[in-house]
């Protein structure tokens, strides 16, 4: 194999596909990233055996077709330092040259044969959607799915396909993020629809993938695998095991008390009454009248109180309840909307944060002393 790459792309194509090898593997092959030259584009494969990656370069030319399997930080570490525009691979036994204008590395390759199969994207989409609202989507359920949960269903987003919508769904247990869209377009989706556990990591790598919004991404689910393409990579995941929870059930529907408020002002007002809490005293309590608006309120022993009073649109019953601030403001900060509404119906009930007609956002209340 002999390829003549562009030094900046073959880096953009080595880092995207450094983010799904594991440094923690006792395969030797799995250290590596695959080159295959073929036709007038170079392929690079990365897998941990959960999540696998083929990623197309196109700024290339090729002398010679071939594979060949090169251990990834050596061969990433060296592209990002050299100087040179432009930089040729040279596949010969199990050696590959790599030369710039003024530099010659040689590194020892693996068996291509040793890599495991990626697979690729073979006939139709089940469905496909832009990719800048897949962005939007994975950006405002992400952050709610556990990080670590002996509860596997919960360490991923549940999507949902069906008709000519999706929705991407995340729960730790103690908070729920819902966010719905449009599908592009519905391919070979059946009327019943699609419904599967995608990991975390998954989604974190195809949102580092898209760049371009406007680019259509497409989808296959099968029976324990997803499969993403865009314009340039395509990328297989292992599907998470589990029963995901009835989430429609932990949707609150009876809520009486209605705040409305604007988003980057609530916000504010969260993160000024969450200053002096600590871990052990992390509550912030809401106030609610028609009369006063919203009052928020932290103690802790430690560090002394908060008060601020936040002018407020609100409808029903006073009511007291404790959030946790976090959990509040990481749903506010990927609110896309200027104006959110907050619903509750007891202190010991779980409030419900709207964001336009496409995110809620399902909160537990906390205890305060």
């Amino acid at each position: 194999m002999r390829v003549i790459c562009n030094r900046s792309a073959l880096l953009e194509a080595l880092t995207v596909a450094g983010n799904v090898i594991s440094s923690r593997t006792p395969k030797p092959a799995l250290l590596c990233v695959k080159l295959t030259a073929e036709g007038d584009k170079l392929t690079l494969a990365a897998t941990d055996l959960e999540v696998a990656i083929r990623y197309s370069d196109s700024q290339v030319q090729i002398e010679r077709a071939g594979e060949a399997l090169i251990p990834a930080d050596n061969l990433r570490d060296i592209v990002r330092e050299s100087v040179d525009d432009t930089l040729s691979l040279d596949v010969e036994a199990n050696i590959c040259h790599i030369k710039g204008a003024d530099s010659h590395f040689k590194i020892f390759t693996q068996n291509a044969t040793d890599f495991p199969p990626v697979p690729d994207f073979e006939g139709e989409p089940q469905f496909s959607l832009q990719a800048g609202q897949l962005k939007k989507l994975i950006n405002q359920t992400l952050f709610a799915a556990a990080k670590e949960s002996t509860r596997y269903a919960f360490n991923g987003v549940l999507i949902v396909a069906k008709g000519k919508k999706i929705s991407l769904v995340s729960t730790d247990g103690r908070r729920l993020a819902q966010a719905n869209g449009d599908l592009g377009t519905v391919g070979t989706l059946d009327k019943d629809g699609a419904r599967a556990i995608i990991p975390a990591k998954a989604l974190n790598l195809i949102d580092k993938l898209i760049d371009d919004p406007e680019e259509i991404v497409d989808f296959q689910l099968r029976e324990n695998q997803v499969i993403f393409r865009t314009s340039s990579a395509t990328l297989t995941s292992n599907l998470v095991e589990g029963q995901f929870p009835p989430y429609e059930d932990v949707i609150p529907k009876e809520g009486d008390k209605l705040m409305t408020a604007g988003t980057a002002d609530f916000l504010s007002a969260i993160k000024r009454a969450a200053l002096l809490t600590t871990e052990e005293s992390k509550g912030v309590r809401l106030t609610l009248s028609a009369k006063k608006g919203l009052v928020l309120t932290s103690r802790s022993p430690e560090r002394g109180e908060a008060t601020i009073n936040f002018a407020c649109k609100f409808e029903g019953a006073d009511v007291e309840i404790g959030f946790n601030p976090q959990f509040v403001t990481d749903a506010l900060r990927v609110v896309d909307t200027d104006e959110i509404t907050l619903e509750l119906s007891a202190p010991n009930r779980p409030g419900l944060i709207k964001g336009g007609p496409n995110f809620l956002y399902v909160i537990m209340p906390v205890n305060l002393q």
